[in-house]
Formats: structure tokens, C-alpha cells, sequence
């Protein structure tokens, strides 16, 4: 008997049995089956009863479609169990197993198929899909546990990096045994990973491997091995003898771990780093410190050596550098501090921000007067308000920084009234990029669509948290950015049910659909209508998916296919019956997301 088609009814039943009987209603893939097996089904009456079991599973309800799908599977393996064999020779062996906890397999094929081979090839494009999956969850399937650990020896650094810092610690203590067993003491790359990542999982359990590591590990893995020392007493007077090292980077190592470390000592070294040339090594550990001896002695130096640039009579910008240089290390020793004695220090040096900027060098007093109000907008409650209230009398550089300390500080309506005239200010359109208005306007564009990012790009600004500033914003931010069509401000802003804002981003997609060469040019435009639920959502998805279905390379239908779970699921009969107009290979990226919505 020939069983190719039913081979084919199988596999269709398999797809249906994970996606779920609801979806089974109207399938087009079945339906296709149909007339081979009534064909089959005149010469042999068991194609004809799969043809009829096809037919009622096709035209099921809801209510309906779990008997139809049952009966359809079990006739069609009992047919195929007739036609084949199973088991394998040889004995049975017990299979390794690990208890990896609450973990859950959900993941849709479509997702998971371009996420494995992003965690398993190479190439351009890996980065954003492997961030994107990590976002919604996808790694919490089991399925993905083995190639995350494989990853760790990416030979893209950054990939490795991020699996290894974000991935793999939430699978917990069920992935040591692997770590440790392909760990390699002399060994690099992944090799160093795994040694961080079983120190963070499992400290007092991987002391015997750091241990090793110290004695036998090759260069990289034995500074990472130092790295992990300071939680016991024993490890002082190695890690001093260390902190002394010829190598900078063992150097490094070593004052890192001594942070860790309590004692007298251990403050002595850290202090003693913030007077030598290491003193960049050591802004890490001691920013992290919260010893009063330390921060007292930090202090002192700052102030001492703030002092020492104001006062400075040096006219080599050579010498003055190196001065302002450490003057920006022990500056940062500062940051995320709350204590009273910081908060003067800070309000100190604001006061006299003008005599700084005058010192020259390279860096120079300018480069310390912007670290000096970016820590203070993060700083104590009183370090802020004078940030703030000094808003109109600071460069478009350091506007950023009273902008966002007023977010984090004062009511909403108050930061609109305060910094909304920089979007209203009127500029000289011809001669914008030297107009001081036009400037301090962008930077406020800047803070508002950039928030909740690590760094304000045109800025070169360094915000060490991920604050968002427009978590709590006042309204009428969205309808002056409105107003003023600021497309990229708006998509920043967009909230549900804004009839202007819904009118704008409408303009702006018929636009850029017929500019688009490639679909992932208008994602960051759809994700903003399908978040605010613009009325047009589901019809714009459906337009950019169509005219990038064809001939394309699979990334860009594969990231605007992810917008599909997240519109409404009213748009279900529409995408139904869009979907057997895309051609066989968008199907199977797009099925999914289809699914996924209707569950």
C-alpha cells in the first residue's frame, strides 16, 4: 500500500496536536489532503474513512474539534503502525538527567527554529534576535538549554558574553555539572565564562576549581580565578601580593576582589590604589565600598585635588590632563552615593562649575564639569533640586542632566512647565546647527526617545542606570510633539486612544510603506501602532508583511511577524483569510503567530 499522503495527514495531525484542536476549524493544509485521499479511497476503503475522519476535522467547532482531531489520529496511526516497525537493538541504559526546576517548553517552532540557529551558526543579524528572545521570555524552554550552553563559546564575543550574563544564570544551580564538566583550566573564551558563571551560581561550591584555576588555569582564566577570590579571610595576603603584580590586568583582578574583602588591610590597599597610578583600577571596587574609612578618604582626595585644578597655575595641557584625569576617577568613586558628606562635596563643586570649566588639558575642566552634573542627576534629593533649578543657565551638553533629575524629582507637571519652552523655542532654521536654541532642543528629543537606553548616542553621555524618563510624563508632551509632527518623539510617547497621534503615525506608515525597500524598516513604526492599539494596526501589519513576502530573506517577515500575538484578537478572521495568499515559505514563519494570537 502506498502511504505517502498518509504520512502527510500525520504530520498535519501532529502540527494540529501541539497548536491545539481550536485551530484545526478551516485548515487549509488538510484541506489540500482531501482530494488524494478520496482518489486513494476508491481503491482502498481505509483512504476512504481517513478522507471522511479529514472532513469532519475540517469542518469542526470548537466545541467539536477535540473528538474530530482524536478520531483523526487514531485512525491514522493505527494505519501506519501496521506499515512499519519499532524499537531498537541493543540494551537498555538509564538517560543522565538533571532537575532544571519550573522550567517550561512554549516556545513556537517559528521562534525557536532562527533563535537555534542563531545560537548555533554564524553570521550578521544573530545579536538582535538573541536580545529579542531573551526579552519575551523564550529561553525559559527547555529545548534551549543546551545550545545556550554551547554559545558560551560563540566565536562572536559579545553573543557569548550576553548568554553567559543574562541567559544561563536563570536555569540556576541545574547547569553546573555541565559547566564543570566541560570547563577547561587552561582553556579561554568560553572557558573563562564558565568559571565566572559556576563562581555566581555556586561560590562556596566552585572555591576548589577557582582554586585550580589559580594554580594550573591559562592567563585568562587565572585572572578571572583571582576575580572570584575575597570572600575568605585566607585570600588577603594573596590578593595584596597580586595588587602589586607587573601586569595590569592581574592588577585589576586583584583590586576588584579586594573590594570584597573586610578588614583594615584590605581599605589600606583600596586607598593606597586611589593615590597611584592604578587609580582607574581601582574606581570599580571602591565606588561599590560602603566603609566609611574608604569613603572618607575619598572625599578628601576629591576635594583636595578639585582644589588643586582651580588653583593650578600649570600651563602644560599635558600635565593638566593627567590632573584632570584623576580628578574624573575619583569623581566617579562618587556616583550612586547618598551620604550627606557627598551631597555637600557635589554642591560644592557645582557652585564653582564656572571657574572649573576654564581649566584647560586634555580631558579639561569641561570634561569634569559634564561627569560632575551627570552623577549629580542621579545623586541625593538636594544635589538634584540645584541641577534642576540651574536648568537655564547650562549648556546644551548638560541639559540632559537637569532634564532627567527633574523626572526623577519633581511632579510632572512641574518638568513640563520647566523644560517644554526648549521644544517651543524658536531658532533660525538656516543656521540651526550653531543656533544654542535649536541645540538644547535636541537634546530634550534626544533624552525623551532615548530613555531607558545606557547611552544618549549624540550626547556621548554615560547614564549608568536605565531610568525612564517617560514613565511618568505629563500629557501634554505627546500633544506638543504632535503638533510639531515629530515623528520619532511621538513613537516615543504614544499612548492608547490619542486620536492625533493615531492620525500621524497613519500619515507616516502609507509613507514609509511605499519608500520601504525592506520590512524591518518599518518595525519600529508598527510596533508603536500595534502598542498603542491604533485602529489600523492589523491592516498595517498585513500591507508591510505582503509587500516584503516575496523574495525576501526571511529576517525581515520574521521580525514584523513577532507584531501579530500582540493585536487584538478580533483581527483573527482577517488574518485567516490573508493568510493563504502568502506564498508556502511566509506561511511557515507566519502560522505561528497566527496560532499563538488565537490561543
Amino acid at each position: 500500500m502506498s502511504i505517502p499522503v498518509l504520512a502527510q495527514v500525520y504530520d498535519e495531525v501532529r502540527r494540529l496536536a501541539i497548536a491545539g484542536s481550536v485551530v484545526a476549524g478551516g485548515d487549509f493544509r488538510l484541506k489540500k489532503l482531501l482530494p488524494p485521499l478520496e482518489q486513494a479511497g476508491q481503491k482502498a476503503p481505509v483512504f476512504a474513512k481517513v478522507a471522511q475522519a479529514v472532513s469532519k476535522l475540517v469542518e469542526s467547532t470548537e466545541k467539536t474539534s477535540a473528538d474530530a482531531l482524536l478520531e483523526l489520529s487514531t485512525l491514522v496511526n493505527a494505519i501506519l503502525y501496521t506499515q512499519g516497525e519499532t524499537g531498537l537493538a541493543g540494551n537498555l541504559e538509564p538517560i543522565k538527567s538533571i532537575d532544571l526546576g519550573q522550567q517550561q517548553t512554549q516556545t513556537s517552532a517559528r521562534t525557536l527554529k532562527p533563535l537555534l540557529e542563531a545560537l548555533s551558526t554564524t553570521g550578521s543579524g544573530r545579536m538582535e534576535i538573541i536580545k529579542d528572545a531573551h526579552e519575551r521570555g523564550a529561553f525559559r524552554d527547555l529545548r534551549l538549554i543546551r545550545p545556550a550552553l554551547a554559545a558560551l563559546d560563540d566565536p562572536y564575543a559579545e553573543i557569548a558574553d550576553f548568554i553567559a550574563d543574562k541567559v544561563l544564570p536563570m536555569y540556576g544551580n541545574a547547569i553546573l555539572p555541565d559547566l564543570r564538566e566541560k570547563f577547561d583550566p587552561k582553556g579561554r573564551g568560553g572557558h573563562v565564562r564558565r568559571l565566572t558563571l559556576m563562581h555566581r551560581l555556586d561560590s562556596a561550591g566552585s572555591r576548589e576549581l577557582v582554586k585550580q584555576s589559580l594554580d594550573e588555569g591559562s592567563k585568562e582564566v587565572r585572572i578571572v580565578a583571582i576575580e572570584c577570590l575575597g570572600s575568605d579571610p585566607e585570600d588577603l595576603a594573596f590578593l595584596i601580593e597580586q595588587a602589586k603584580s607587573k601586569a595590569k590586568d592581574v592588577r585589576a583582578a586583584a583590586l576588584k576582589a579586594l573590594g570584597k574583602c573586610k578588614g583594615d588591610t584590605a581599605v589600606q590597599s583600596l586607598c593606597a590604589a586611589l593615590q597611584s597610578a592604578d587609580i582607574e583600577l581601582a574606581v570599580e571596587p571602591v565606588r561599590a565600598s560602603r566603609d566609611p574609612t574608604v569613603l572618607a578618604f575619598v572625599l578628601a582626595e576629591a576635594k583636595m585635588q578639585f582644589n588643586a585644578l582651580l588653583e593650578s597655575k600649570e600651563k602644560d595641557k599635558a600635565k593638566l590632563g593627567k590632573q584632570v584625569s584623576r580628578m574624573l576617577a575619583l569623581l566617579e568613586c562618587l556616583r550612586d552615593r547618598d551620604d550627606k558628606q557627598t551631597e555637600a562635596l557635589l554642591l560644592d563643586m557645582f557652585a564653582r562649575r564656572e571657574t572649573l570649566a576654564a581649566v584647560k588639558g586634555e580631558p579639561s575642566g569641561k570634561d569634569v564639569e559634564q561627569q560632575l552634573v551627570f552623577i549629580m542627576s542621579a545623586g541625593p534629593k538636594k544635589v538634584q533640586s540645584a541641577l534642576v533649578d540651574a536648568h537655564a543657565a547650562l549648556a546644551d551638553n548638560l541639559l540632559a542632566a537637569a532634564f532627567v533629575a527633574a523626572c526623577r524629582s519633581r511632579k510632572p507637571a512641574e518638568v513640563f512647565e520647566l523644560f517644554s519652552p526648549y521644544l517651543t523655542a524658536k531658532f533660525d532654521e538656516k543656521k540651526k546647527k550653531r543656533d544654542p536654541a535649536f541645540a538644547k532642543r535636541q537634546v530634550i528629543v534626544e533624552v525623551l526617545t532615548a530613555s531607558g537606553r545606557r547611552w544618549y548616542h549624540r550626547l556621548a553621555i554615560h547614564v549608568e542606570d536605565e531610568f525612564d524618563v517617560t514613565a511618568n510624563l505629563d500629557p501634554r508632551w505627546l500633544d506638543l510633539a504632535v503638533r510639531q509632527e515629530q515623528l520619532d518623539l511621538v513613537q516615543a510617547l504614544a499612548v492608547p486612544g490619542h486620536a492625533a497621534a493615531n492620525k500621524l503615525l497613519s500619515k507616516a506608515f502609507d509613507e514609509q510603506l511605499k519608500k520601504a525597500k525592506e520590512g524591518y524598516e518599518l518595525g519600529s513604526l508598527l510596533r508603536t501602532m500595534v502598542r498603542v492599539q491604533h485602529p489600523a494596526a492589523t491592516d498595517a501589519v498585513i500591507a508591510a508583511i505582503s509587500k516584503h513576502a516575496k523574495g525576501t530573506h526571511g529576517y525581515g517577515v520574521y521580525w514584523l511577524g513577532q507584531l501579530i500575538p500582540e493585536l487584538p484578537k478580533e483581527s483573527l478572521p482577517k488574518l485567516e483569510a490573508w493568510l493563504p495568499t502568502l506564498p508556502e515559505k511566509v506561511i511557515d514563519q507566519i502560522l505561528d503567530y497566527v496560532t499563538e494570537l488565537k490561543n
